[in-house]
């Protein structure tokens, strides 16, 4: 990769925006930069990342003297004042074994190499597009590909990213959107302090990082915006059809081509159907876009504004009102604080309480410094991106396998995980203040990690305000005017909000997906989806799902990571399509079986898996049909190389 070798800006703005950046960080950056390892000398080792109590984000800093942060700073001075007046030559980018050193030492314990191999894909120091990009592009040019089209079902995360790798090979393609922008969850969430609970500078492509995130966990409009961005530089937007949606896709095994239906909508909102095909169709249709209201006796009663978070009306004033909030995961978490600022009295209407960790960092504003280090210093962007992942994602891996000597099962999974969790319970007491009696009702009865953790903003002291009252008798009719529960007592509402999730287990619903046997993918599926690698199901050829079945994510860690893991993939079955004349391309059942019944095995045996469970990860038979059973490192390994050999394989002519 090529790095810039100037860097702007007067003595002062440079030692100015050294005060912000991280010094371990920078120390590997000063390796990089001048291929020396003077600077991982033992007197620079930082300590180990150690995450304070009861949070899930480590402290980095590397724990330094004030006099030794000061010699680190005038060295990285020195160093990149150097750069700048081109004293200082830039080395090349190091490779696997001196990344895999510098690695090591920065996060000061063992990393395996094959760790250290999928970061530097991770951040750009081996281009990981290179087995399947060169080829495809001199296919492209070579005029193989006139009669060759690809069909992307959504235009969010997933649709524009591989869209992208689409655009950069030269491979015809149309993205089907049903929205009138691109952007998905973030075009269509827009509930007060939506948001990332991924750290920004990892929830972003690794082809296109942004170093300019605002904050360290940006919300809703600026990740819109990023995402509109990616998609007019990356050459996407040109192959958008908007307002179209897909009614069906049925593959016509007599041609190897998907013969797609859509309906377009015009801006008077007339209706139009409209016939397609594909040799390829890319699902990116993802996991929470159809919203799932409550089936709660009553609820067309109510007379006051009635809407899903997921499909806010801002249109209404919350200023003044009585509002009910049904639900407590996620969305209801980040509506919940703003909400309760404007609103006379707000009831939170809980089910059952979800583990809520603390973060230094969800407020707060990315530092001029850091913005600038991104920006302008060689190396450092990428060395930023790749200790986050360390710290952030697999780290917290053996917090969530279950150990089979461990007496606690019920409650946690292993020692670490126990520990954690009282951690948790003493910081949700802390938090309550005042309404500490509140502790029981907001303590989960299952294992940390068991769902995905959300980072705290200020829920438990939102709670804690006089004119906020956490309802857990349950809920058992909607009238007119409030909410009855068990307990007997109505509830009077002016609105009510329901943040109820989404129907995450239909995957491509409500489309009819029909495969080589005629056989619709809702009816092989039943509500048990099962693909391989989270991509390829048998009898539906040339069919490829981003965020497919048992591909999200819960220990931590970014879903775009994911998604790209499976655009590689993908890219590379595109590839084989025409370097080797290959019509239709289907993924073994015997293959597909195998892999999702290690996937079930590995999965009951981690916190998501486990039996006191119920959330939307599980189908009715609780199997983990959602989450991913591996770690980030380990669905690296599983989609990192196509082998045909677990294919059914029809060639041209």
């Amino acid at each position: 990769m090529t790095q810039q070798t100037s860097i702007p800006g007067t003595d002062a703005e440079l030692r100015a925006a050294l005060a912000d950046v991280n010094l371990p960080n920078l120390l590997v950056v000063l390796a990089c930069i001048t291929g020396s390892d003077e600077w991982i000398a033992d007197k620079y080792q930082p300590a180990p990342m150690v995450a304070p109590e009861g949070s899930l984000f480590p402290d980095d800093s590397g724990g330094y003297s004030d006099a030794l942060q000061a010699e680190i700073r005038d060295a990285g001075f020195a160093v990149l004042k150097g750069v700048r007046d081109g004293t200082q030559p830039v080395a090349p980018a190091p490779n696997l074994e001196r990344f895999h050193r510098l690695m090591n030492f920065s996060v000061a314990e063992p990393v395996e190499e094959s760790y250290s191999a999928m970061l530097l894909e991770e951040v750009g120091f081996v281009d990981r597009d290179a087995v399947w990009q060169a080829p495809l592009t001199n296919a492209v040019q070579a005029g193989k590909l006139k009669d060759f089209n690809v069909i992307v079902i959504g235009g969010g995360m997933s649709g524009i990213g591989i869209a992208s790798k689409l655009s950069a090979a030269g491979v015809p393609y149309t993205l089907l959107e049903k929205n009138d922008a691109v952007g998905g969850t973030w075009y269509e969430n827009a509930y007060p302090d939506c948001g990332v609970d991924t750290p920004n500078h990892f929830y972003s492509y690794s082809f296109d990082r942004n170093p300019n995130w605002s904050g360290y966990f940006s919300k809703r409009d600026e990740l819109h915006q990023y995402f509109e961005r990616c998609a007019t530089e990356h050459k996407v937007r040109e192959h958008v059809q908007f307002n179209t949606e897909v009614i069906s896709s049925i593959y016509n095994k007599q041609n190897h081509q998907w013969d797609v239906r859509t309906r377009v909508t015009a801006a008077d909102g007339s209706t139009r159907e409209q016939a397609l095909t594909a040799n390829v169709v890319v699902s990116a249709v993802g996991q929470l876009n159809r919203p799932m209201m409550p089936e709660i006796e009553g609820l067309e009663d109510f007379k006051g504004p009635l809407f899903h978070s997921a499909r806010w009306q801002a249109e209404h004033d919350l200023t003044g009102k009585r509002v009910a909030v049904v639900g407590t995961g996620c969305s209801a978490v980040q509506l919940l604080p703003k909400t309760a600022a404007k609103a006379a009295k707000v009831d939170v209407y809980q089910r059952s309480p979800h583990w809520i960790a603390p973060s230094r960092d969800y407020y707060r504003a990315v530092e001029d410094g850091l913005k600038w280090a991104l920006n302008h210093v060689p190396y450092y962007a990428e060395w930023h991106r790749a200790r986050m992942i360390w710290g952030f994602a697999d780290r917290t891996w053996p917090a969530v396998n279950a150990d089979p000597s461990w007496p606690h099962l019920d409650r946690s999974m292993n020692e670490v995980s126990d520990g954690m969790r009282e951690a948790l319970t003493g910081y949700i007491k802390e938090e309550l203040g005042p309404k500490a009696h509140l502790a029981p009702h907001c303590t989960p009865s299952f294992p940390v990690w068991g769902k995905r953790l959300i980072v705290d903003n200020n829920w438990y002291q939102t709670l804690a305000r006089e004119n906020v009252e956490l309802v857990t008798s349950g809920i058992t009719k909607v009238t007119a005017t409030g909410l009855e529960t068990a307990d007997g007592t109505h509830h009077e509402a002016d609105v009510l909000i329901v943040a109820t999730g989404f129907r995450s287990n239909l995957f491509l619903w409500p489309m009819d997906v029909r495969g080589k046997s005629g056989k619709s993918l809702a009816e092989t599926w039943g509500d048990y989806p099962r693909a391989y690698q989270g991509i390829s199901v048998p009898d539906f050829p040339n069919l490829f799902c981003l965020y497919g079945p048992n591909t999200n994510i819960v220990h931590g860690g970014s879903i775009i990571y994911q998604v790209e893991c499976q655009i590689h993939y993908v890219m590379q079955c595109i590839n084989a399509m025409f370097t080797q004349g290959i019509d239709a391309l289907e993924v073994r059942e015997e293959v597909n079986d195998e892999y999702n019944e290690e996937v079930q095995s590995i999965s009951s045996q981690l916190a998501w898996g486990h039996e006191g469970v119920q959330s939307w990860y599980k189908n009715s038979q609780g199997h983990v049909v959602n989450n991913s059973p591996f770690s980030l490192h380990r669905y690296w390994e599983v989609t990192h190389t196509l082998d045909l050999e677990d294919y059914h394989l029809e060639y041209a002519n």
